[in-house]
Formats: C-alpha cells, structure tokens, sequence
C-alpha cells in the first residue's frame, strides 16, 4: 500500500481567487513566551485545495458537515487531460469511468499554481461531458487547476443538481500516472458551510 498527498499546503502567502480573502496564519503562542504553541487560521473555504458543496452555487441547503461520509471517498479513475483546451467526452470513458468513483483530472497545470494567469487561464469541462459525468452518478470531479468552468459557471451547476462534488486545486496526480488500481479520500472539515478546505489522499493497492 502506497499513500500520495495530492494536496497543496496551506501558508500565509497561499495564492487565493481573485476577489477572495486573502487567508490569516498567525502563530498567537510561543513556546518560550507562553509554554506552548498555538496557530490561529482565518480562511474562506475556497482556499487551496478544497471540495464545493451543492450550496455553493444551487439552492441546496445542505451543509458540507450534513453530508453523508461515503460520499467523500471511492474508487479513483484518473484522466490525463495534457495540453487540452477544452476537456471533452471520449467514447472510452463509458468503460473506464463507472458509478461512484471519483474522476481525476490531471492537467499538470498545479505547477503552476499561483502564478499569473492560474486563475483565469484554464481548461473547462464541456457541458456533454459534465451531462455524462453526472448521469455516471460519479461521486466526486477533481481537478488540478482551479474550476470546471468559467463564470456563468454551468458545469457547478449541472454536476451539483446531480450530486457530483467538485475537488478543485489538486496536485500530484501525475504519481497517479502509471496507477490503474487506487482510492481517493478527501473527507472535509466537519463544518457548517458550503464548501471545505480538505486534506486529499491517494491509496494505491
């Protein structure tokens, strides 16, 4: 059994989406001052690599800590998307992806994370592809850029209505490249929010 990170660090300088908070980590205690150490985090749940829950972008008024736990891990089936610019429906995936696996999408764009453009320059899902992904009843879409779509943001919307996460900002799935037998774990915070920032693992059999 092999275990792979596949999720960026959170730091006081991570980069955030623009418009967006930039996040708070302080450390407020000090061994030498005060006999221990203690950090403070002040973060928006989009920060990094995070999970989109249905009320981030529907009606939905479910809560990620009101979420069942089986729908936070499952069978993974990676797609290695290189150098497209439109990520589109292949014949093949309706053998390679089935229900209630996690799907993803491995880009290489997570080097660059941070930098310009990395926000805004990005590949989007196309609706057929979206419109399959949900009728697969996939339990969660994973990306290592930053969204499926760009605003008026369709692809949420479509996956969302049909109960399909969204794991945006991942890295390290080129590990995965050459792995055709894993699990993915990306169990959120136990909060009463749209969305959390997550800890995403990888177990490879």
């Amino acid at each position: 059994m092999k275990l792979i990170d596949l999720t960026h660090t959170i730091h006081s300088n991570i980069a955030v989406f623009p418009g967006d908070d930039a996040i708070q980590l302080d450390q407020i205690r000090t061994l030498e001052r005060d006999g221990f150490n203690n950090y403070r985090l002040s973060t928006g749940m989009h920060v990094g690599t995070h999970i989109d829950g249905p009320k981030h972008m529907t009606s939905d008024t479910r809560l990620m800590a009101d979420l069942p736990l089986e729908m936070f891990t499952g069978k993974g089936v990676l797609v290695d998307v290189r150098g497209e610019a439109k990520i589109e429906f292949m014949e093949s995936f309706r053998t390679s992806i089935l229900p209630d696996s996690i799907v993803l999408f491995y880009s290489g764009m997570d080097r660059h994370f941070g930098e310009a453009g990395y926000f805004t320059n990005y590949p989007d899902i196309t609706e057929e592809l979206a419109r399959f992904l949900a009728d697969q009843h996939v339990k969660i879409v994973g990306l290592d850029w930053v969204s499926p779509d760009h605003e008026p943001y369709p692809i949420h919307d479509i996956l969302f209505k049909s109960d399909v996460l969204i794991l945006e900002n991942l890295t390290n799935l080129d590990q995965l490249l050459h792995e055709t037998n894993f699990e993915v774990f990306t169990f959120p915070l136990k909060i009463e929010a749209d969305s959390s920032i997550v800890r995403v693992v990888a177990r490879v059999k």
